[in-house]
């Protein structure tokens, strides 16, 4: 009877034994939560000239996912003594610290701190003194387990930039749009790729027109005698003439016609024209595309 009792009572702890021995095994080789900045260290950003500019520095955190808790950002001037003379402290009058302290949930990955910049007093700033501005920064907690030294600080350098639109690859374009008049369709269709050097957040309307102004200026400047494709051999496809919300690239359909212009070499200068917000980037605001029509 005793015996039988034995075996009972082993049975009844069994699972608890193997649960208990299970759940230490599964975090046998795991790392303890740490927290530490995602753009550690130099972090030049690209600030751009718009209201109330926020730039969002991550902070990460990695480990077993066992612990929560509020992590906090500050300045911290000291750490401009690392770099020497190389950078000058932003006054506070042209930055906000939006977030100084964001909370972890125990199962949390990354959460933002938000730093608001007025671009365009920084520009004006940087023209007048010709200095390398920076914000230093530091995140510290008493609740999760910082990483290592150099992962803890970043020291947030602003590029002011104007917000553009532009052709991917400006200027002469890398490759022949070409169609033989012998075996293409009526018409064959192409593309130009242009974007935005920010993160577009709306639908972007723009304007691309043949540029023969374009075109001679290209040929004075490199000596060559490219013709301009006749309007009759092409057809741009202006349905194409938005960049999508949350996108940043968008390829512009052009066509070349068969049998509407005689065989040939020839060069097909577009240009933006318009846009709907912010502007067009003067230096790339261009493409030409040789054009080969051929038997």
């Amino acid at each position: 009877m005793k015996i039988k009792n034995s075996l009972l009572n082993l049975l009844i702890c069994l699972p608890a034994i193997v649960g208990s021995g299970c759940e230490d095994r599964r975090l046998n080789n795991m790392v303890e939560d740490k927290v530490y900045l995602n753009d550690s260290g130099e972090n030049l950003q690209n600030i751009f000239k718009w209201e109330n500019f926020t730039y969002q520095l991550q902070a990460i955190k990695s480990g077993v996912g066992q612990q929560g808790g509020e992590v906090a950002l500050h300045v911290d001037e000291a750490l401009l003594a690392q770099f020497g003379d190389k950078y000058t402290l932003l006054p506070a009058e042209l930055y906000k610290i939006k977030t100084p302290q964001v909370s972890f949930g125990e199962q949390d990955y990354s959460v933002p701190f938000e730093i608001e910049f007025n671009a365009a007093g920084i520009e004006t700033l940087q023209a007048a003194t010709e200095l390398v501005y920076a914000v230093p920064v530091r995140i510290s907690s008493n609740t999760i387990k910082p990483a290592g030294e150099n992962q803890l600080y970043s020291l947030v350098i602003p590029q002011v930039l104007d917000p553009y639109i532009q052709f991917k690859t400006p200027g002469l374009a890398p490759g022949t749009a070409a169609i033989s008049t012998a075996n293409s369709p009526a018409e064959t269709r192409f593309y130009a790729f242009l974007q935005t050097n920010y993160h577009n957040k709306t639908d972007l309307q723009y304007k691309v027109e043949v540029s023969e102004a374009a075109l001679k200026a290209y040929n004075l400047a490199n000596e060559t005698t490219h013709k301009l494709l006749p309007a009759a051999g092409y057809r741009i496809d202006e349905t194409t003439f938005t960049i999508a919300n949350l996108n940043n690239e968008q390829a512009l359909s052009y066509y070349l016609i068969k049998g509407k212009v005689p065989n040939g070499d020839y060069m097909l200068p577009l240009e933006i024209t318009t846009v709907s917000k912010y502007g067009i980037d003067p230096s790339r605001s261009t493409i030409l595309i040789p054009v080969s029509i051929q038997d």
